[in-house]
């Protein structure tokens, strides 16, 4: 909330939104951003069989979606004034590792501040392969941004990635060409991936509220959400395209390293 204005959207009313495990506010998508293509499958050379999970959510076409810690409770947090960082040991899980068998720890913080007039929010996430292996690099975050009537989207320079009907992506050659920086209207359907130039910035208008979203360089693929007839907009910072996991297509934090990605939410 800024200036007593509610920044964040849910996506259904709050009986409904708490009654099953689905997306709303700023959650993290982890280990994967958006859908996968199969929950069986090899990363960083490890078989993964997501089906172990019991609570693997699907999307309607019965694909993986939305990543493992949607509701996840169990992690150990830190509150400093005005920091907070939570921590999750994947190893001390054993539903976690059976399922995505990379032992390693995820941080989170989250950092307010101001600058020139504006209310931030920076989130650090950053995975240390501690655990001997090196681990796929493939999440993402999914802000729900509350929208007034004749909200517009400010987005950067970009390429469209081509998806098929289940909204994964179409085969390696199938992108378009670069798109220059533009202004529309949101909520007008759009569910498109696109990837950007490090330290891409977009913008949402809403009434006379402004809301900036800057990715850093590790943030190169950026999902624009914005159905119909709701009031709520979604510019979704990824480190990988949606399906990289399950693709072979993800890169790795080296065993014995750790790799961070930072985004920043102005209002």
């Amino acid at each position: 909330m800024v200036d007593g204005q509610e920044m964040l959207a849910l996506p259904a009313a709050l009986a409904e939104f708490l009654a099953a495990a689905r997306t709303g506010g700023i959650p993290l998508l982890y280990p994967y951003a958006n859908r996968l293509r199969t929950a069986q499958f090899v990363a960083a050379g490890r078989a993964v069989d997501l089906a172990q999970y019991s609570s693997l959510k699907r999307d309607g076409a019965g694909l993986p979606i939305h990543g493992l810690l949607l509701r996840w409770s169990a992690w150990e947090c830190v509150n400093s004034g005005a920091s907070f960082e939570a921590v999750l040991d994947w190893r001390a899980h054993r539903t976690l590792m059976n399922a995505y068998p990379f032992a390693h720890t995820l941080r989170v913080r989250f950092a307010l501040g101001g600058e020139a007039g504006a209310a931030t929010l920076a989130i650090t996430t950053t995975v240390e392969a501690d655990g001997g292996v090196d681990v796929p690099w493939a999440f993402g975050w999914h802000p729900y941004f509350a929208l007034a009537s004749n909200a517009q989207l400010e987005l950067p320079a970009r390429t469209p990635i081509a998806l098929d009907a289940t909204g994964l992506p179409e085969p390696a050659g199938a992108n378009s060409s670069s798109l220059a920086p533009c202004t529309t209207a949101a909520c007008l359907g759009q569910d498109d991936l696109y990837s950007v130039d490090a330290n891409a910035r977009a913008c949402i208008h809403t009434g006379a509220r402004r809301i900036e979203i800057e990715f850093d360089s590790e943030y190169r693929v950026m999902q624009v959400y914005s159905p119909k007839n709701m009031a709520f907009a979604s510019i979704e910072p990824m480190v990988a395209p949606t399906s990289s996991l399950a693709d072979g297509l993800a890169t790795t934090v080296a065993a014995g390293t750790k790799r961070s990605a930072r985004f920043v939410i102005r209002a």
